[in-house]
C-alpha cells in the first residue's frame, strides 16, 4: 500500500449492501469485504473522481431512479406470428410480389404448357406425314393406304380411281383439226378453208377485235391479242394463194369468204399476235457460260418436284408452261411439282401449284422423239419485268445455217458436277442436220434440231432439260425455237445438244391449250 492512505477512504460496496441487508435482517452475517483499492500510490489518479467498483456477482448493483431516463413512445404490439404485417395506410401491401408471382403461376404456366405441348403434336405430325409421303399414298375416299409406287401406276387402287386422277395425262391433238397457223414473217394470219381445202391470207378489210379475240381463242389464248395491218406488197404471199375477209357467225365461230379479185380491197393483210411476248432487258450477245438476271429471261422457269430443282421449263401464257416430256419420269403426280418464276437464284419457297400436265400421246420414256409437254397451272401468273411470256414461231419459221442462240437454265455447271444456284445462259450456234446426225449416228430426226459448239466447252447439262432454246429474230422479240431434251455428256467435243424443235408440235401445243379453255 501507498503511505497516508487509509483503507476506510473508499467505500465498499459489499459492506454497504451487507449493511442494508442487516437492517432487513438481523440474523444474517455480515460477508467480510476485500480491499477494492491498491496501496499504491502510483496507480491513483490525482484530482480524478473516485471510481466506484462495480458490485460482484450476485450482489444487487444500485438502483437508477425511473426519473433519470426520458419516457420513449409506447410500441404497438406486433401481429401473431405467421399472420401479416398491416401496411401504413396509402402504401403498397407488402405481399404485392406473391401477389404477382401466384397470377403467373396460376395463368402463364399453364398456358405455356399447353403451346409446348401443342408445338410437339405439330411437329411429330409433320414428321410422321413426311415419312408417309415418301412411302405412301393415302386414298381419301377408301381410307387407306398403297404403297407408293402404285400411285400413277395406270392401275386403279383406290376407290373411284382416285390414285389415277391426279397424274400426268397423255393428249393425242389430230392436227388436221387445226384452222388457224401464224407465219413466222410479220405474224401474218392464216386460216384453213374446209371447202377448198386451202390455207387463206386474211385481209385487213371488216376486220375488229371481236373477230381477233374469236381467232386467238382457237389457239388456247384468253387474252386481248395485238392487231396490225401490213401491205401485201411488203409481203412473200407464195404459202398462200386464197386472200379471204372474216365474217363472226352468231354461235361465235369464223366463216372465211374469199374476195373476188384475188385480192385484198385494202391491200393489207392481218398481222395477229395472241399475247404480248418476247419482250427482254437483254440486248448485248455474251459467249460463254456466266450469270445472268431473270429480266434477261423472264420466261425461265424452275420445275420442281417435292422441293428438289428437276428441270426448266418457259412461260407460254399466264397459266401456261412449256417443257420436255422426259422430265416426269418416275414423277407424274402432278401435286407434287411446282413452278419457280421471277427469280435468277435458285429458291424452292412460294412455288406455284399445278393443275395438270399433259405429255405427247406418242412419247415413250427412255425414246427420243416426241419430248415435249405443257403443264397448267391453278393459278395466273402475274406479269412484271422479271415474268414474261417467250413467243412461239411461226409454223414456217426457218432459221438461217449456224444462227446465234441461246439456252438458260440452272443444269450442273460441268458434268457430274452439282447445280447451279444462279440462272446461267450461254450462246451457242445452230448446227446443221448433217453433222449432228453423223455424231448421233442418224438418230436425229426432223422434229429435232442441234445446237452447241462442236469443239465442245458450252452446252446444257443434267437439270436444263426443258427449258428453251430461243433466238432474237427479225420481228424484234425473242422466240422459242428449241426445248432441251438430250445428249451425249456435258459440252464433250464433238457431241453438240439435241433439243426438240417447237415449230414441229405448234399444232399440239394449239390443241392442247384450245380444249383447256
Amino acid at each position: 500500500m501507498s503511505a497516508g492512505v487509509e483503507e476506510t477512504d473508499i467505500a465498499s460496496p459489499l459492506n454497504s449492501a451487507a449493511a442494508t441487508e442487516g437492517t432487513g435482517n438481523a440474523t444474517k452475517a455480515t460477508r467480510p469485504t476485500a480491499p477494492t483499492s491498491r496501496t499504491t500510490g502510483a496507480n491513483v489518479r490525482a484530482g480524478g473522481p473516485t471510481r466506484t467498483p462495480r458490485p460482484a456477482n450476485g450482489a444487487a448493483g444500485a438502483t437508477r431512479p425511473p426519473a433519470s431516463r426520458a419516457p420513449g413512445p409506447t410500441r404497438t404490439p406486433g401481429p401473431v406470428r405467421g399472420m401479416p404485417r398491416p401496411a401504413p395506410s396509402g402504401t403498397q401491401p407488402v405481399g404485392y410480389k406473391s401477389g404477382r408471382r401466384s397470377v403467373l403461376r396460376r395463368y402463364c404456366v399453364p398456358i405455356t404448357t399447353t403451346i409446348l405441348v401443342l408445338a410437339s403434336i405439330v411437329v411429330i405430325a409433320i414428321l410422321v406425314k413426311v415419312v408417309l409421303d415418301n412411302y405412301y399414298y393415302f386414298c381419301l375416299k377408301s381410307f387407306k393406304f398403297i404403297p407408293l409406287d402404285k400411285w400413277c401406276d395406270g392401275k386403279s387402287d383406290c376407290s373411284g380411281d382416285e390414285d389415277e386422277s391426279r397424274c400426268v395425262h397423255r393428249v393425242e391433238v389430230d392436227s388436221r383439226s387445226s384452222v388457224v397457223r401464224i407465219t413466222e414473217q410479220a405474224s401474218l394470219l392464216q386460216l384453213y378453208m374446209i371447202s377448198t381445202q386451202q390455207w387463206s391470207w386474211i385481209c385487213s378489210d371488216s376486220w375488229d377485235s371481236n373477230k381477233a379475240k374469236a381467232v386467238c381463242t382457237q389457239l388456247g389464248f384468253s387474252g386481248d391479242p395485238v392487231f396490225s395491218h401490213v401491205p401485201t406488197t411488203e409481203v412473200d404471199t407464195r404459202s398462200a394463194s386464197i386472200f379471204s375477209t372474216v365474217q363472226q357467225l352468231s354461235n361465235r365461230e369464223l366463216q372465211v369468204v374469199p374476195v373476188s379479185g384475188g385480192r385484198c380491197p385494202s391491200g393489207t393483210l392481218v398481222s395477229l399476235r395472241c399475247t404480248v411476248c418476247g419482250a427482254s432487258h437483254k440486248r448485248e450477245r455474251i459467249i460463254g457460260g456466266s450469270d445472268s438476271t431473270i429480266e434477261n429471261w423472264p420466261w425461265q422457269v424452275s420445275l420442281q418436284f417435292m422441293g428438289q430443282h428437276v428441270c426448266g421449263g418457259s412461260i407460254l401464257a399466264p397459266h401456261w408452261i412449256l417443257t420436255a416430256a422426259h422430265c416426269f419420269k418416275g414423277q407424274e403426280q402432278v401435286d407434287r411439282w411446282r413452278i419457280q418464276v421471277g427469280m435468277a437464284k435458285l429458291t424452292f419457297l412460294f412455288g406455284s401449284q399445278v393443275d395438270k400436265i399433259f405429255l405427247h400421246n406418242q412419247y415413250v420414256y427412255d425414246q427420243k422423239p416426241y419430248d415435249i409437254a405443257l403443264m397448267k397451272l391453278k393459278n395466273d401468273l402475274s406479269y412484271s419485268g422479271s415474268v414474261q411470256p417467250i413467243c412461239l414461231p411461226g409454223f414456217n419459221s426457218n432459221l438461217p445455217p449456224s444462227a446465234t442462240l441461246w439456252v438458260t437454265g440452272w443444269g450442273n455447271t460441268q458434268e457430274g458436277g452439282s447445280l447451279a444456284t444462279i440462272l446461267q445462259q450461254v450462246s451457242i450456234r445452230l448446227i446443221s442436220y448433217e453433222t449432228c446426225n453423223s455424231q448421233y449416228f442418224n438418230q436425229i430426226q426432223s422434229t429435232m434440231l442441234c445446237a452447241g459448239r462442236e469443239a465442245g466447252g458450252a452446252d446444257t447439262c443434267q437439270g436444263d432439260s426443258g427449258g428453251p432454246l430461243v433466238s432474237y429474230g427479225n420481228s424484234s422479240r425473242w422466240e422459242q425455237i428449241g426445248i432441251v431434251s438430250w445428249g451425249d455428256g456435258c459440252g464433250r467435243p464433238g457431241k453438240v445438244g439435241v433439243y426438240t424443235k417447237v415449230s414441229s408440235y405448234l399444232d399440239w401445243i394449239y390443241g392442247v391449250m384450245k380444249r383447256e379453255l
